[in-house]
């Protein structure tokens, strides 16, 4: 019996091991990306300035000095219309003695925007930032500090109160 011999061709598959592994680099590359992006959209955006504006308010009414926390207000019915009615609000709403000096951000009440919507009113060339919105603050007790956005692009206190935590 002869034995006959066979050459086999092998022809090297690492063109095409290569091109599916840079295939799926890709896709995992992209897919990672839209995912970052999704959640860099949806993450809740606060005014840095509402929350500064908010602190500074906490922090003159802990230092007793209501005639300038009194000019972060609206000035209207809900914070007081006098620097009277502003201080005899402050004493009902707000627990003066149990403030503590630190006053830490908690969080906002209620709605929030998203890095998204400010980006789709910024492309609508509409005004960015919300009209108003509800911020917690611990302060010794938990108090909510609402803001307004003025003409002037300043945060206006417009209400405020402790409450239970």
């Amino acid at each position: 019996m002869e034995t006959v011999q066979t050459e086999q061709k092998t022809q090297p598959r690492s063109r095409y091991k290569n091109a599916v592994l840079l295939v799926v680099l890709t896709l995992v590359i992209l897919g990672g990306l839209a995912g970052a992006g999704y959640w860099g959209l949806h993450r809740q955006y606060v005014p840095p300035e509402a929350i500064a504006s908010a602190e500074r308010f906490l922090s003159l009414i802990k230092a007793g000095n209501f005639a300038e926390a009194y000019s972060l207000t609206t000035q209207d019915a809900l914070p007081g219309r006098t620097l009277e009615q502003f201080e005899s609000n402050v004493r009902r709403r707000v627990a003066v003695d149990a403030l503590t000096s630190t006053v830490e951000w908690r969080g906002v009440k209620g709605g929030f925007q998203t890095y998204g919507n400010r980006i789709r009113r910024w492309l609508g060339g509409r005004k960015v930032d919300p009209d108003s919105m509800g911020l917690e603050f611990e302060a010794g007790p938990p108090v909510e500090v609402r803001v307004v956005s003025s003409p002037d692009g300043k945060w206006r206190v417009t209400y405020f109160q402790t409450h239970a935590g």
